[in-house]
């Protein structure tokens, strides 16, 4: 091959890649040369009521995995579907007009690639065609209408740098990348949270009257509770705490800041994740009934397995009507909240939550949450019903010089004292609630005037003949004054009571819309917010600062149930933090409740070095151990056994001796 043949083949071999790098290079593109497109909407116009349904899909980075939820237009309003999980109510109707409104207005400012090449570079890869880790995956919003079809989908990448809220777009069927100005792009999400309505119990705080802590225990082998002590009953009322179900000594008092924090907690209380509950619970409790038959039988077992499942468990309970019936209840005991309009909300908790929604809980662990609304008619004002006098039914006899079983007239004339006494009228003690309508005063009996055609003479009478002629006309008189006095309080007896049983008609109305939505689910909670809900008396109650005077030390013994990472707990030590907590609670229950020896449970359960001397610790000042334990060991009478306590160690269980 000559030199000239041998040139023209080197520049077609290069003409031809120069051809092939132009054809498979991403086309940058000239904003002028697409005039036309800029500020031309990216969808169609369409109608915006037409649009009974939302698909988000998204990859979650943090996590590595796929993510969707949609959201969809039913009879009953608007649901959540997720992947393997129940359909929940969503509170979504401004959610979707505000996504409707994203994709409606949506408008092109610039063209940004053409190749498919860059998609991800710009972060506009399809989620629902990528894997977990795949870089450059954006996130995908469709909104569809009630035959399923899309009516827009859009897939929004990354933030075009230097300009906020614009964002580089596409749409799933075309290779173009544009970029548009996306309003609140970051509040449309697969989480399950940003759909619902996080306050489930609807539950104001400044309507909070009493908070009962019902701290038992549940006895699995006797399906029995235990209680260490009564429930303890919280009263609120303009801005002030008061304690029944336990007393105070002199030197103690309640510590308001912890417990306006509880009434904070349960205002708090809100949804990051949800489970159904079996029918049979769901039917009940929908009518008010929280007590359920026949959970024995083969057939319910499947009930009595999803509640321990949670941390629940049914034990033998009297119900009202005297019946020995299974009843749900939490080894964690349970807190009542009662308010003023009479509502009280009954609240159970269980088990820590392990599922999908787990990571949308950034202050930690989650618990599930048993819940259901019931009508307390002690939470109202009391009905203070007027006594009733008694009716006057016979006159008396009539008065004469000789008669001495006349009205006396008393020792001073009619205005005596035993004329005073004798005009008293007697009142009786009031009967029950008045259930009727009054009846109006009945019409005096007065003697008929004389015909008119009859004209008699008047017969002159002694003062003692006028007054027996009067005497009848009076007590009609007294007698009506009477039965129109009894006849007003019971019209106004009649009116409080209406009013007290309008207010139960409401309570009842508003505990019905209440359990419609709680008697479906298990919900899930917080474990932050629990643990400030379900507090124990060491938890409220504080020596008053002016009484903090302490001995200079104490004798006590204790037990310490410690846990896997614990300071200096043994290498062989596996239960967690919860299960420890668990434990230390159950060997107090044995010690209170079962009368079992102190230091004979010390040296069967503790983890401490102690433990060879039935948990003896000797003497001690208050700044020689941790402040939470000698805090607790320090406010404890000689003999008493404190509350479990926590310490880096794990939890005690702690008796002062000396």
């Amino acid at each position: 091959m000559n030199e000239n043949t041998k040139s023209i083949a080197f520049i077609a071999v290069t003409a031809a890649f120069v051809a092939l790098a132009i054809y498979t290079t991403p086309e940058k593109i000239d904003p002028t040369s697409k005039g036309s497109q800029m500020g031309q909407a990216l969808f169609e116009t369409f109608d915006t009521r037409s649009a009974t349904g939302i698909e988000i899909v998204e990859i979650d980075e943090e996590n590595l995995e796929a993510k969707s939820i949609e959201i969809a237009q039913t009879d009953k309003g608007w649901w959540i579907r997720r992947p393997q999980k129940p359909d929940y109510p969503a509170n979504a109707d401004n959610q979707v007009k505000d996504v409707s409104t994203i994709l409606l207005d949506l408008r092109i400012l610039d063209v940004a690639s053409e190749g498919a090449g860059e998609h991800a570079q710009y972060g506009v890869v399809d989620p629902s065609k990528a894997n977990p880790g795949d870089a450059g995956v954006g996130k995908s919003i469709a909104l569809k209408n009630s035959s399923g079809s899309n009516l827009a989908q859009l897939i929004i990448g990354n933030e075009v740098e230097g300009l906020s809220r614009t964002r580089y777009v596409r749409k799933p069927q075309e290779n173009t990348v544009y970029t548009a100005e996306v309003q609140n792009a970051n509040d449309v999400s697969t989480k399950f949270v940003d759909w619902v309505e996080e306050d489930f119990l609807d539950l104001d705080k400044w309507n909070i009257k009493q908070i009962t802590l019902d701290n038992y225990e549940v006895n699995l082998a006797q399906g029995q509770l235990n209680r260490s002590g009564n429930p303890l009953v919280l009263d609120y009322d303009s801005s002030e705490w008061k304690l029944s179900g336990s007393s105070l000594t002199e030197k103690e008092e309640l510590d308001k800041e912890k417990l306006d924090a509880l009434k904070d907690a349960l205002d708090d209380l809100k949804i990051i994740d949800v489970e159904k509950k079996p029918e049979i619970l769901v039917n009940n409790l929908k009518k008010g009934n929280e007590f359920f038959n026949n959970l024995k039988d083969q057939k319910n077992q499947a009930v009595v397995q999803s509640l321990q499942q949670k941390g629940f468990y049914t034990v033998a309970v009297q119900n009202p009507q005297g019946q020995q019936v299974p009843k749900v209840v939490s080894n964690k005991g349970e807190v009542l909240v009662g308010m003023k309009d009479g509502v009280e909300y009954v609240l159970r908790f269980g088990d820590i939550y392990r599922g999908p929604e787990e990571d949308e809980n950034s202050t930690g662990d989650s618990r599930y949450i048993y819940a259901f609304a019931r009508v307390n008619p002690n939470l109202l004002d009391p009905l203070d019903l007027e006594p009733v006098p008694e009716a006057l039914t016979t006159p008396p006899p009539p008065s004469s010089p000789d008669n001495n079983t006349s009205s006396p007239k008393g020792e001073k004339g009619d205005t005596g004292e035993k004329g005073k006494e004798s005009n008293a009228p007697k009142i009786s003690p009031p009967g029950p609630p008045p259930n009727f309508v009054p009846s109006s005063a009945p019409p005096s009996t007065i003697p008929p005037a004389p015909p008119a055609a009859v004209k008699s003479k008047p017969v002159p009478t002694s003062k003692e003949d006028s007054s027996i002629q009067k005497e009848p006309t009076e007590f009609t008189k007294e007698k009506a004054e009477r039965d129109a006095q009894i006849a007003g309080i019971n019209a106004s007896n009649a009116n409080k009571q209406r009013e007290f049983n309008d207010k139960l008609a409401k309570a009842q109305k508003r505990v019905n819309e209440l359990n419609q939505d709680l008697a479906g689910w298990y919900y899930v909670i917080s474990n932050d917010v629990y643990e400030k809900v379900r507090l124990e008396r060491k938890d409220f109650v504080k020596i008053k600062s002016e009484d903090a005077e302490m001995p200079e030390e104490v004798k006590a013994s204790h037990i310490l149930i410690s846990y896997k990472g614990a300071d200096r707990a043994d290498s062989k030590i596996t239960r967690s933090k919860e299960e420890a907590k668990t434990e230390a609670e159950r060997i107090r229950g044995l010690i209170l409740n079962e009368k079992k020896g102190f230091a004979e449970m010390a040296i069967k359960f503790s983890d401490g070095p102690s433990k060879s001397k039935g948990g003896d610790l000797g003497k001690f000042k208050f700044e020689v151990m941790a402040k939470a334990f000698s805090e607790a060991a320090f406010a404890l009478e000689v003999g008493a056994v404190s509350e479990v306590v926590e310490t880096g160690f794990g939890f005690h269980v702690i008796k002062r001796t000396e």
